[in-house]
């Protein structure tokens, strides 16, 4: 039956995408063989990134203690050697969200190439579009767990404040030599977005557009469209959804299609929320809605956050409203 397999035979436009997309055992032809490769040594590291960030306690009690005691040698010690180990961990995921960052660009370029179109990429490219949700699932799923986690922020901000006082008095601690002030610039900025691994996906994806001067933007925001539509059928559609194995793919298929949608909306000129977008917003939230509220409460905060600028027509109000 294959790994795509054809589940509507006409009516596109009105009822969805004519393929299911098998999110569970789509594997690699010898066409898609090197850029699977490439892409599956960056998500192999996926997981143990996720378990690390999940595992990731701060060390607060450390910190506080030195600042109430600031003369206290012993405990200033003690909090920088709490923070330093902490800090190489926020560097790992800084550096892992740069490869992931290539790995997007590889799966774009393969799934937006001319002379096929989105659907026809999804039907020869199957398991190129398992590795781009899976992106997109990790994606989420970190930035998730960063949003709940105000100790990356605390530990990071101790860690750049010890580092200019010592600076100040002409000490250079040994932990710079890991993390020295460039890095540190850049890992500030990577931590203070409220999602910094969508924030990274979605400047790639931008500048990916940008830098293909002769590919039509449509070609990728059309690959981001049509995968979104693809999830949205089969998160709504019971007999699709019967043929999930794996009771964890329903929450992999709306992170997919939440991740999409952030994608579709920072590249596409208009946005993804407007009268004239090809996702069916509508569709969309009314999926999420309809799940137990604890599973997609984070999904539609992420929308939410991806709403602060729209305007207030019509189209935007109804969209707020509906993601209350």
């Amino acid at each position: 039956m294959g790994n795509l397999l054809k589940v509507l035979a006409c009516a596109e436009l009105e009822h969805g995408p004519i393929v299911f997309l098998d999110f569970e055992h789509a594997q690699p032809t010898e066409a898609e063989t090197a850029v699977w490769n490439q892409v599956s040594a960056v998500l192999e590291e996926a997981h143990g990134i996720l378990a690390e960030l999940q595992s990731y306690n701060g060390a607060g009690q450390e910190i506080r203690e030195a600042i109430q005691n600031p003369n206290d040698l012993q405990l200033q010690e003690k909090a920088w050697n709490a923070v330093c180990p902490l800090v190489a961990k926020l560097k790992r995921f800084y550096e892992f969200s740069l490869r992931l960052e290539n790995a997007l660009r590889s799966l774009l370029e393969a799934l937006t190439s001319p002379p096929y179109a989105p659907m026809q990429h999804l039907e020869r490219e199957q398991a190129l579009a398992k590795q781009f949700a899976e992106i997109l699932h990790f994606t989420l799923s970190f930035d998730e767990l960063k949003m709940t986690n105000p100790a990356i922020q605390n530990d990071f901000s101790y860690y750049r404040r010890t580092i200019s006082r010592n600076r100040l008095n002409n000490q250079q601690l040994e932990a710079e030599n890991e993390v020295n002030n460039e890095m540190a610039n850049r890992m500030s900025l990577f931590y203070a977005e409220a999602t910094p691994m969508l924030k990274t996906l979605s400047n790639a994806t931008t500048k990916f557009v940008s830098e293909n001067k002769t590919l039509p933007i449509e070609d990728t925001t059309d690959c981001l469209s049509t995968m979104a539509c693809v999830c949205r059928v089969m998160l709504e559609t019971p007999e699709y959804r019967c043929r999930f194995t794996n009771t964890d793919t329903m929450l992999f298929c709306m992170r997919v299609m939440v991740g999409v949608i952030i994608l579709y909306d920072h590249v596409h000129p208009v946005g993804a929320f407007a009268k004239t977008s090809k996702i069916d917003m509508k569709g969309c939230i009314k999926v999420l809605k309809e799940q137990p509220s604890n599973s997609v409460e984070g999904l539609l905060n992420a929308l939410r956050y991806t709403t602060r600028h729209l305007n207030d027509d019509s189209t935007s109000k109804q969209i707020r409203a509906l993601l209350q």
